[in-house]
């Protein structure tokens, strides 16, 4: 009985301080949270974006490139004490690109009660994925990917295993708007405890297209995503913006529909040869308090 009060306490710890804001009927609710100051200062409006290794996250088929590599590290601080830590790295080979990504979801010195008072202990809970991603481009404006991962959840002394897939497809119209699709967490887990955890099915297509100004050195990208949670019956869409001027400095802005706790966000981002540093701010309505996310891209030539 105490065991099970434990794992109880702990999802409901679990779902109601992530970032989704979101009760629903799956678990491992950091697969819905979004990765990369970049992307979630842009409302998560990421699945048509090109170039970035966020993609390993959001739409395996948009980490194509050049024979560049890219590294991505995030740290992101949420209220109640939830941290995500996400690495992600690409690398490309002729008309492939390869992805490998880290991402994990921690809640440390969770009290222990059984009964009303003064805790007897304090336990962590777990969530963690790590990615392997290929993708390869058909032409110049059309690519496919799929990651597979390897999933991992504990909570008190329980612990399970499990996979998923993430597939996807990239498109750039003759009107230079491009298309993205995806469709992320196909898969299961193994029992937590008796039961094991349902993963949280995710469509996304989004648009995204670049304005640029011949005889102004700044250019604005615009971009939108619908976003279905297919086992909670719950749609989303989200809004993104980001101009840059001179490739140096990136101001962003984001709006989602649909949830209980947030809506805005924003966020920059600044390069220096090799480096692009990014910061997001995503406050949550209800005195819920905000969430901070940093991030560190390195571009090698």
């Amino acid at each position: 009985m105490k065991r099970i009060f434990l794992l109880i306490a702990a999802s409901y710890c679990l779902m109601t301080t992530t970032t989704t804001s979101q009760t629903g009927s799956t678990g491992l609710t950091f697969l819905k949270n979004g990765v990369g100051a970049r992307s979630l200062g842009m409302g998560e409006a990421f699945t048509a974006i090109m170039h970035d290794p966020g993609g390993t996250y959001y739409n395996p088929s948009t980490i194509t490139t050049t024979a560049s590599s890219n590294i991505l590290l995030m740290h992101r601080q949420d209220v109640q004490s939830v941290k995500t830590k996400f690495i992600a790295a690409t690398t490309g080979w002729n008309n492939f690109t390869f992805g490998l990504s880290i991402n994990n979801t921690s809640i440390n010195d969770i009290p222990i009660r059984v009964l009303p008072g003064e805790p007897t202990g304090t336990f962590d809970a777990q969530n963690a994925s790590i990615g392997f991603t290929s993708a390869y481009s058909l032409s110049s404006v059309l690519s496919i990917g799929a990651t597979a991962k390897l999933l991992y959840e504990k909570i008190y002394i329980e612990d399970a295993t499990g996979y998923g897939i993430d597939l996807g497809g990239w498109y750039n119209t003759p009107w230079d708007l491009q298309l993205g699709i995806a469709l992320n967490n196909i898969g299961s887990m193994n029992k937590l405890l008796n039961e094991p955890t349902k993963l949280p099915l995710i469509f996304r297509a989004g648009t995204a297209y670049l304005i640029s100004y011949e005889q102004f050195p700044a250019e604005i990208g615009l971009s939108a995503d619908v976003v279905s949670y297919i086992h909670d019956n719950k749609t989303h869409i989200n809004f993104g913006a980001e101009t840059k001027y001179q490739n140096i400095l990136s101001l962003r802005v984001g709006y989602q529909t649909g949830f209980e706790n947030k809506n805005i966000s924003a966020g920059i981002g600044i390069n220096y040869s090799i480096l692009q540093f990014d910061y997001a701010f995503v406050p949550y309505n209800n005195n819920f308090g905000t969430a901070n996310i940093f991030s560190l891209q390195i571009k090698f030539q």
